[in-house]
């Protein structure tokens, strides 16, 4: 079942559902939108991966087709029942910005880092803006929650050395 705007704000005020800090004006009809927090990780092209880590007081330029590792203003926890699909919000995918497909597993605690590849041509972001869009699933609880590297996230964490050297 995909959780309504009512079922988002129930969770959230019994704390079942932790988003810290919580707005509720990111509250949709049908998820949560996330805000770009105050980290980046600029991925340089050329043959090997190499990386450029920055800070965004306050906007952030981008060269057309970039792609880039945004951390969420939002610090997330999610209950061992409730599964996160991450969206881009559409006014992004109609300017040109891309996302993978990125799940949220039951039992995820920390901020998020998002991978994000910018339009053909240059852009600005701006740090608080909203630019996913979450929509979260209820499914059985899991028996274990997430425990890999990424548990427990304050800043931007990078592939887990990954260089994709074959």
């Amino acid at each position: 079942m995909l959780l309504s705007d009512n079922e988002i704000l129930k969770r959230v005020e019994e704390g079942s559902l932790k988003v810290t800090p919580f707005n509720r004006a990111c509250v949709t009809p049908n998820g949560l939108d996330l805000r770009i927090g105050g980290e980046a990780v600029i991925l340089i092209p050329g043959p090997e991966y190499n990386s450029r880590k920055v800070s965004i007081s306050d906007q952030l330029e981008l060269p057309a087709g970039s792609v880039v590792l945004l951390l969420t203003l939002e610090k997330m926890e999610l209950p061992l029942d409730l599964v996160a699909h991450v969206n881009l919000r559409s006014t992004y995918a109609r300017l040109g910005y891309l996302i993978p497909g990125t799940i949220v597993d039951a039992g995820y605690r920390g901020r998020l880092t998002l991978q994000v590849r910018s339009p053909p041509y240059p852009s600005t972001l701006k740090k608080g803006e909203r630019f996913w869009h979450l929509l979260f699933h209820e499914a059985s609880p899991v028996g274990k929650g997430y425990g890999g590297r990424y548990q427990d996230s304050v800043g931007i964490v990078e592939a887990g050395g990954r260089t994709d050297k074959r």
